[in-house]
């Protein structure tokens, strides 16, 4: 049975649809060459795409009970300094986000390209949900989706995955709305 565009369910998939086609018109060309080439700068870009690595390595070495979380913060940067994951922002949030992509292929450019491209298409899709939750109007939540995913500022900062990762917010926000209206754990849970 086709999802009908007039559900909350083919609306929503509607516009995620909408925004994942925006992210990838909006940041050309990085879906292009999303396997190998650096999204923004040299500088803090590559940063982060080692301290996304080293997290997920650390993530699995904890799984495997290789490590102790406590020695995650030990990253083998800036030896012999301890607790060097700690000079700057961890990006456990968004080495989680990739760590599929990342563990299924052993690329890191992947994997922070598409929590890259992520930010995008979530922002907005986050921001759909909570206005349509509070105005019931699709329309208008596809509209605020679109300024919260492509605002000005956040273009300007595609070096920052962990500025660009604000598409929680709305996602939490819609999930205490619901919480409130409906009094429901699982609310909460999302």
């Amino acid at each position: 049975m086709p999802l009908s565009l007039r559900g909350r369910g083919g609306q929503t998939l509607a516009a995620l649809l909408a925004y994942i086609a925006l992210t990838v018109a909006m940041t050309w060309p990085i879906a292009r060459g999303v396997a190998r080439d650096v999204p923004a700068d040299l500088g803090d870009a590559l940063l982060n795409m080692w301290l996304m690595a080293w997290d997920a390595e650390a993530l699995v070495a904890i799984a495997n009970g290789a490590m102790t979380f406590g020695d995650l913060w030990h990253g083998n940067i800036f030896h012999p300094s301890p607790l060097s994951l700690t000079y700057s922002e961890h990006l456990l949030p968004q080495a989680v986000q990739g760590l599929p992509a990342y563990l299924a292929t052993g690329n890191i450019v992947l994997a922070y390209s598409l929590v890259f491209l992520a930010t995008f298409a979530l922002s907005g899709l986050g921001m759909f949900l909570f206005v349509r939750e509070l105005t019931g109007r699709a329309r208008v939540a596809f509209v605020a989706g679109l300024f919260f995913a492509f605002v000005p500022y956040r273009l300007g900062q595609f070096p920052h995955i962990q500025t660009l990762s604000a598409q929680w917010m709305p996602f939490a926000l819609f999930g205490l709305r619901r919480y409130f209206d409906t009094g429901r754990h699982a609310a909460l849970a999302g």
